[in-house]
């Protein structure tokens, strides 16, 4: 009967140690388990995280190439742009040489069918004028054409009237007003003359008269002519 106790509480000891080893076995079990998701939680967030940054830098540099394209056909464009404008430049100063061409074209051979502005076969061929550096001052030229063919030179003097306004009164002054010689001329063809005037600063120019006088001369009648050019006329040639 001793045995048989003593037998029993061995049992009951085995026993208590065998649960104290399930219960800890358990617990382990269930700290690996929860170690085991974890690491693979992390695990899963470090891979894609990189892929998803991946797809991010991917789609920028798309768009970066789409800029990149963008931008170079807007330089191109630009480019093409500046260039017709100076095509277009160009051509306009061309086509505005042209027609000062011909309007001196013009003004000569209207000089040839108008008796009126001719004198013994010279004529006044145009005058021309700018604006000069100092303020009311301009640059002049005249022209004289031959329109006979003559084995000698036609002779003459030219002056120069200018017309406008000076303290509300009409006034005209000559090239002897400036202290500036008349021209004198002596050609077959043609010849010109330049000449700076200096206009007093209340003196409004309006008109320019040009007066030549032929010299008679063997072969040559002689006489005289007259021309009035506009000054806004002038200005505009």
């Amino acid at each position: 009967m001793l045995n048989y106790h003593r037998l029993l509480d061995r049992l009951q000891v085995q026993e208590r140690k065998f649960r104290s080893s399930g219960l800890y076995l358990s617990a382990l079990i269930i700290i690996s388990f929860i170690v085991g998701v974890l690491s693979h939680t992390i695990f899963i967030s470090e891979v894609v995280e990189p892929q998803h940054e991946a797809v991010e830098i991917t789609a920028l540099k798309t768009e970066l190439r789409q800029q990149s394209h963008v931008v170079s056909r807007l330089d191109i464009a630009l480019s093409i742009e500046k260039e017709a404008n100076v095509n277009m430049k160009q051509m306009f100063s061309k086509q505005i040489q042209q027609q000062k061409t011909l309007e001196q074209e013009l003004a000569f051979y209207r000089s040839l069918v108008s008796p009126e502005k001719e004198v013994d076969g010279v004529a006044i061929h145009g005058l021309e004028l700018s604006k000069g550096l100092l303020p009311n001052s301009y640059q002049m030229r005249l022209i004289l054409t031959q329109l006979q063919k003559r084995k000698n030179s036609v002779k003459g003097v030219a002056d120069i009237v200018l017309v406008g306004v000076q303290g509300e009164k009409q006034v005209e002054i000559s090239l002897s007003d400036l202290d500036i010689e008349t021209f004198k001329f002596g050609f077959r063809y043609f010849q010109m003359f330049d000449a700076e005037i200096s206009l007093p600063q209340d003196f409004d120019l309006q008109r320019i008269k040009a007066v030549v006088q032929v010299q008679a001369n063997r072969g040559v009648k002689g006489g005289s002519i007259e021309q009035t050019f506009e000054i806004a006329e002038l200005l505009e040639s």
